[in-house]
C-alpha cells in the first residue's frame, strides 16, 4: 500500500520580517530533517516575494516601513526615494549552513527608481552578512554538542540533531571565540572552591580552578572559572565579585573547603567563617597517620572515631521552630566533640604522630562552623564539598576524558560554558536569545495533516 501525506503549516511572520535564526528556530520546533530544510527555504522565498511586492507596488510608506532603506549609488549619501522596480535574481543561489540543515534560496534584487541603486532586501531582513556561510543558531548547536562530547564526536552529534555538519576545527573556533557574560552573583550565603588537572599543550599539565556559591535555596551559582591563574589572584577577583558595597565586606557567611593549602590561605578568609569538609576529615587523617607510619588497624580506628565525632546533623525543622533547649543541647554536643578531638591530638602527640597532630590542629576551629552559623543565624550551610565534587567530576569528564592538549583559554571557555548551561540556565538562554536576535517574529504551527491513498 502506498499513500501520500499533505502537511499544511500555518506560518506567521511579523510585518517587520524575521531574521534567519528566528525562522530556523520556529521551523525546528515543528519539523526536522529534509522537511525542515524545505520548509525553511519556502518561508524565506515567501517572505522575499512579499517584501519585493511591497517595495515594487504603489503601496504607501506604512507598508514599506522597515524595508528598502539604502545608501545612494556612488556615495551619494542616504537615498530618500522609497519606490523600486524588480530586477531579477542572482545567478547562483545563496547557501547557508543552519541548525536545521543546509539551505539554499534565490536572492532577488530591486532597483531604486531615484538613485538606480540595485540591492537585495531579503539579505538585510535575514541579517546575513555577505561572506558568512553559517548562522549563529548553528554555533549554538555546536556549542551544546561539544560540551557533552569531544569535538570529533560532536560532528556526528550535530548532524544527528538535524543541523548542517560542522568540522571540529570550526566548532573549536566558535566555542573558544565566544565571549560569555559573567553570571550574576546575588544572594549567595556560602562558597566553595576546587581545582582539577588537565593535559595542556605542548605536553604540559595545567590546572582548571572554579569557585561556586550557594544561595538560601542551596542552588549552585557559578562565581568564576580560571585556568593558569594562582589561588592568590583568584582570591582577589572573588572579593571584587562578591563585594556588597561596604568596605571589605562580601556576601559570604561561610566558605567550605577541603584543606588544600592554596584555597585555605587565599579563599577561606573571603567569608566570615571557614568550614572544613566533614567527608575529607576522616579520610585525610588516615593519610596523615600513614605518613606517620601508624598501623593500618589504628588508622582505621581513629578515622572511624573522627567520623563519629564530626557527623552531627542540623535539625530539619525551620530554625525558628527549634526550642532553645534543643539548640543548647546541640551546642553541648559540639563542645563535647571538640574536647574529644583535642584529646585525640594529645594522644597523637604522645605517640609522635606529628603529621596527624598538624593536620587536626589546622582543622580545629573550622570543623563545626556550619553548626555554629546555623545556631546563630538559622542559615543552612554545607558541611561537605560534595556538591563541588560532583561539579568537578562533570568538568573533569569533559576536559580530561573527552579532550586533551588544551590551552588555558580553551579549557577555561569550555568550563564556563558547562557551568553556565548547567547551573545558570536562565543566563544561558538569555545570552543565546540575544545572540540569535530572537524576538518571536516567526511562528509555525501544524494546521493539517491529510492522508491520500495512492
Amino acid at each position: 500500500m502506498e499513500m501520500e501525506l499533505t502537511i499544511s503549516l500555518a506560518v506567521k511572520v511579523d510585518e517587520s520580517g524575521a531574521n534567519l535564526n528566528e525562522i530556523c528556530a520556529a521551523v525546528a520546533e515543528t519539523v526536522r530533517g529534509e522537511l525542515a530544510v524545505r520548509v525553511t527555504e519556502e518561508v524565506i522565498e515567501g517572505l522575499q516575494d512579499d517584501i519585493r511586492d511591497r517595495l515594487c507596488t504603489a503601496s504607501g510608506g506604512r507598508a514599506k516601513k522597515g524595508f528598502g532603506s539604502h545608501e545612494g549609488k556612488e556615495g551619494q549619501g542616504r537615498c530618500r526615494i522609497r519606490t523600486f522596480v524588480k530586477q531579477g535574481y542572482r545567478p547562483e543561489e545563496r547557501r547557508v549552513k543552519t541548525d536545521v540543515g543546509k539551505i539554499s534560496f534565490r536572492v532577488g534584487y530591486v532597483e531604486c527608481t531615484g538613485c538606480e541603486k540595485k540591492f537585495s532586501p531579503i539579505m538585510e531582513v535575514l541579517a546575513i552578512e555577505p561572506k558568512v556561510k553559517h548562522t549563529t543558531g548553528l554555533e549554538r548547536v555546536a556549542s551544546e554538542a561539544v560540551m557533552k562530547t569531544s569535538y570529533q564526536r560532536g560532528e556526528e552529534e550535530i548532524v544527528g540533531w538535524g543541523a548542517a555538519p560542522v568540522p571540529k576545527s570550526s566548532a573549536h573556533r566558535w566555542v573558544v571565540g565566544r565571549e560569555l557574560p559573567a553570571s550574576e552573583v546575588k544572594a549567595i550565603q556560602t562558597g566553595m572552591a576546587d581545582g582539577t588537572k588537565f593535559k595542556k599543550w605542548p605536553g604540559e599539565r595545567g590546572e582548571l580552578r572554579i569557585v561556586i556559591g550557594l544561595g538560601k535555596d542551596q542552588k549552585v551559582r557559578p562565581v568564576g572559572v580560571w585556568a593558569g591563574t594562582s589561588w592568590g589572584e583568584i582570591g582577589k577577583e572573588v572579593r571584587k565579585i562578591l563585594r556588597t558595597g561596604q568596605e571589605d565586606e562580601v556576601q559570604l557567611k561561610l566558605f567550605a573547603e577541603d584543606g588544600e593549602r592554596g584555597i585555605d590561605k587565599h579563599l577561606a578568609s573571603v567569608a566570615d567563617e571557614s568550614q572544613r569538609c566533614i567527608w575529607h576529615l576522616p579520610r585525610d587523617l588516615g593519610y596523615a597517620m600513614w605518613e606517620d607510619k601508624a598501623p593500618l588497624s589504628e588508622r582505621r580506628q581513629k578515622s572511624g572515631e573522627l567520623a563519629g565525632l564530626v557527623g552531627m546533623e542540623i535539625p530539619v525543622q525551620d530554625w525558628e521552630q527549634i526550642q532553645v533547649a534543643d539548640k543548647t543541647k546541640l551546642q553541648e554536643q559540639v563542645d563535647k566533640s571538640e574536647t574529644e578531638i583535642q584529646k585525640m591530638i594529645g594522644e597523637f602527640r604522645e605517640k609522635g604522630y606529628q603529621k596527624a597532630v598538624t593536620y587536626l590542629e589546622n582543622a580545629c576551629g573550622k570543623i563545626f562552623s556550619h553548626i555554629e552559623l546555623w545556631l546563630e543565624t538559622g542559615i543552612v550551610a554545607p558541611r561537605t564539598t560534595s556538591i563541588l565534587e560532583n561539579i568537578m567530576r562533570e568538568l573533569g569528564r569533559r576536559v580530561k576524558k573527552l579532550g586533551w592538549n588544551w590551552s588555558d583559554e580553551g579549557v577555561e571557555q569550555m568550563a564556563k560554558m558547562v557551568m553556565m548551561r548547567r547551573y545558570d540556565r536562565e543566563a544561558w538562554n538569555a545570552y543565546w536569545k540575544k545572540e540569535l536576535g530572537l524576538r518571536d517574529r516567526c511562528t509555525i504551527t501544524i494546521k493539517e495533516v491529510r492522508r491520500h491513498v495512492a
